[in-house]
């Protein structure tokens, strides 16, 4: 049961490491920049704003679905934190003259 719960756990846990974020930033902004040129141009062509907020809305929804949920990709070169064992020196943390 604890290995179910552990699993659930890391899946909607999110972590994403530095260049994951510089990642989903970069894939945002592309997405969103191109659909909305692509919203303002076909709307202007076919003289229609229903066609620009549904291309726009389109545009931002696919950013939804590749940039907030937290993919594998986005966590490839996570950091070590300190307590983590890859984060300790091969010691351990010296407090008070015991390691800890």
């Amino acid at each position: 049961m604890d290995a179910i719960i552990s699993q659930l756990q890391d899946l909607f846990e999110g972590q994403i490491d530095f260049d994951g974020q510089r990642l989903a930033e970069t894939t945002s902004t592309i997405i969103l920049t191109l659909s909305s040129v692509l919203a303002f141009v076909a709307g202007f062509v076919q003289q229609d704003i229903y066609l620009i907020m549904w291309i726009g809305l389109a545009g931002t929804a696919l950013a939804m679905l590749l940039v907030v949920p937290p993919w594998p990709i986005y966590n490839r070169h996570p950091q070590p934190w300190l307590g983590s064992k890859a984060a300790l020196p091969p010691g351990g943390i010296v407090v008070g003259g015991k390691a800890r």
